[in-house]
């Protein structure tokens, strides 16, 4: 299987490409393989793909994607080229597991089957921005969520009461980051539990900066390394890779989602997207843990609810296909568009969390699209999404009846406005770990409400 350095070389002499000409190269090549592959949605207002035959020709769209065009190195304006029998031997190296953390605090995070009824893995939290003076009582809220496999880092903009800005100040950050994940999961009483860092910068000095076994990131924990929109990768993020893997820490893919209103154009152009860029990041970077699906740029705009049927099935058809051609261990449901606080969150949330085990991913951090200091995330959301899957699972949802109950949920929430997020004090007690008694008012009656659309809670 090619190296880590055998892409290092590619990077540095594959042929030269304009980034504009990469873009539009990326658009009109992306319209070619939808219409050679005949990816298209059924137009029957379906949330789930049911089409087999459909996720095998997505999957084969975006092999010949890597073989015939490759991936956009930034740094060197280069493409980096796969010959297809490099490719279908990365593919059966993909792991189905990984093993995080360490000690008793030590977690399997495997590939779920799709209608998965037992088990399903979660990162409830962070990859979003908290200050200083909130970071380590937050960690040790999110740490304390016992489904919680792992957690990933925080960002910021001010540490110590200085402007986080330059190599100096940024490699600095980073250690201080990785000091509040571990007194946070200590305090949490769940020392060994894995943390996964999230740049405060990608230059490789920052990135390479709170590799520590004794106070920053351990052999056993993580780092995120991804795929950038639009197919591309840098070479600082690839210096990183290089040195933990060599180093053992595990890797997180957190751009594996195409992108509707990108360069790829509509849902079934984000589908190869989303592919190319889950694949890629093994390929590239040795990522084993993968953040994907279909999101909506205008998610993150938008003023007004709507759980897009095309934008659903579109995720779908993406994890079919590396259900059925890989061992990817996919994770999914990041980025919404109202935030914590509210009810429309949770109904969105929900709405995720229902087809997590149909489509057969792992809870990622349930937070809102458009992060903002100290309101896009609490732990009552990681329970919820949780709490939701669970009872899907328990309620054995597949084909009709997951249908009919998203069906329902998107009704529910269909036109509302988006509401505002609520700053984390505001709704959630981090001494008592637990909710407002208006935030729990709130959950209390979506949950209600969600059973009696035919959802078996405990």
């Amino acid at each position: 299987m090619l190296s880590l350095l055998d892409i290092a070389e590619r990077s540095q002499r594959g042929p030269k490409v304009e980034e504009k000409a990469w873009d539009m190269g990326l658009f009109r090549k992306m319209g070619e393989l939808v219409a050679k592959y005949e990816i298209a949605y059924p137009d029957d207002g379906s949330f789930t793909n049911s089409d087999d035959a459909l996720a095998d020709r997505a999957f084969e769209a975006a092999l010949e994607f890597l073989a015939d065009v490759g991936i956009y190195c930034i740094t060197t304006g280069r493409v980096i080229q796969f010959g297809r029998d490099e490719l279908a031997e990365a593919v059966k190296e993909i792991p189905g597991e990984v093993i995080v953390g360490e000690g008793r605090d030590a977690r399997v995070i495997r590939q779920i089957a799709l209608g998965e009824r037992e088990h399903i893995g979660q990162c409830p939290g962070h990859h979003a921005p908290f200050s200083e003076e909130y970071a380590p009582l937050v960690v040790k809220n999110f740490a304390q969520i016992p489904s919680g496999d792992y957690l990933e880092g925080i960002n910021f903009d001010r540490v110590d009461g200085r402007e986080v800005f330059g190599v100096p100040m940024e490699a600095y950050a980073a250690r201080r980051e990785l000091a509040w994940l571990r007194e946070g999961v200590r305090k949490a009483g769940r020392p060994g539990m894995a943390v996964a860092y999230y740049p405060i910068s990608t230059r490789s000095a920052v990135l390479i900066a709170p590799m520590d076994p004794v106070y920053g990131l351990r052999r056993t924990d993580g780092i995120l390394l991804s795929v950038l929109p639009d197919v591309k990768v840098e070479h600082d993020l690839l210096t990183a890779a290089i040195v933990y893997q060599d180093y053992g820490c595990f890797k997180v893919n957190g751009g594996g989602s195409g992108l509707v209103g990108g360069f790829c154009g509509g849902p079934e152009g984000a589908v190869i997207e989303s592919l190319v860029k889950s694949l890629g990041g093994f390929l590239v970077y040795r990522d084993t843990l993968c953040n994907t699906g279909v999101g909506r740029l205008a998610t993150t705009t938008s003023r007004t609810m709507s759980l897009d049927p095309q934008t659903s099935w579109a995720g779908s058809v993406v994890f079919q296909a590396l259900h059925r051609h890989t061992k990817t261990v996919c994770f999914g449901g990041a980025g919404n568009a109202a935030g914590p606080g509210t009810e429309t969150h949770l109904w969105e949330l929900a709405f995720g969390a229902i087809r997590a085990p149909v489509n057969g991913y792992n809870l990622y951090i349930p937070r809102q699209g458009r992060a903002r200091m100290n309101a896009s995330q609490t732990p009552l959301e990681a329970e919820w999404v949780y709490e939701v899957a669970t009872a899907a699972m328990r309620s054995g949802l597949e084909g009709g009846r997951s249908e009919d109950l998203l069906r329902k949920v998107a009704a529910e929430v269909e036109g509302r406005a988006v509401e505002d997020p609520v700053h984390i004090s505001e709704c959630y007690d981090l001494v008592h770990h637990r909710p407002s008694p208006e935030y729990e008012r709130i959950y209390l009656g979506v949950k209600e409400e969600l059973a009696s659309m035919g959802l078996a809670f405990d």
